[in-house]
């Protein structure tokens, strides 16, 4: 069955100054900002198949969702909700996410998901690149990386995403070689009083 695909990851989630407590709390607050903004895009967590990945979670979408919405406006809500909760939170208690988004066939087992599309969606999440452009820009409190069938196909579409707001970005992660797209929130400016 043709799936949409969203994985997200806790970054630095292993990290020698975050404990269990801490741990814990980052992962409630993941699964609390996924949900929420799943919600104000129009769709429930409890409508998706959602798997526990330990720092992060995979969620595949009813086959009705565009995927588009995935990347916008998905994303742009969990960016806004990821700033508004760090915002007053330690440089090293900040929740950070990458996610990644696909869109392909997926079947199931006894497990889970399975298929080329969430093997896709994870090499695309862990791509070093990927892991480089947020290690080197701390500021960001999401990253989001897009397959490029998926970004070729928004663009077609004309006016679902901006082409221009994504850099391009290569996956080379096990035997995946491929192009994909970056994208990083832009900072909000800050107001002059």
């Amino acid at each position: 069955m043709h799936k949409s695909l969203v994985a997200v990851d806790i970054i630095a989630f292993g990290d020698l100054h975050r404990d269990t407590e801490h741990q814990v709390r980052l992962r409630n607050n993941m699964y609390e900002l996924v949900a929420r903004a799943l919600d104000v895009t129009g769709l429930a967590l409890s409508d998706c198949h959602h798997e526990d990945r330990g720092d992060g979670a995979l969620i595949v979408a009813p086959s009705d969702v565009d995927p588009c919405h995935l990347m916008d406006p998905l994303a742009h809500h969990l960016a806004a909700l990821l700033r508004r909760e760090n915002r007053y939170v330690a440089p090293n208690h900040r929740l950070r996410l990458r996610a990644a988004v696909h869109f392909g066939h997926v079947d199931r087992d006894d497990h889970g998901v399975v298929g080329r599309a969430p093997v896709d969606l994870f090499r695309h999440l862990e791509a070093p690149a990927f892991k480089r452009a947020m290690a080197r820009t701390p500021s960001a409190d999401l990253g989001l990386i897009v397959s490029d069938s998926l970004f070729r196909d928004a663009v077609q579409r004309g006016g679902l995403v901006d082409h221009d707001a994504y850099q391009s970005i290569r996956v080379t992660m096990k035997e995946t070689r491929t192009k994909a797209w970056l994208w990083l929130p832009p900072r909000p400016e800050r107001r002059l009083n």
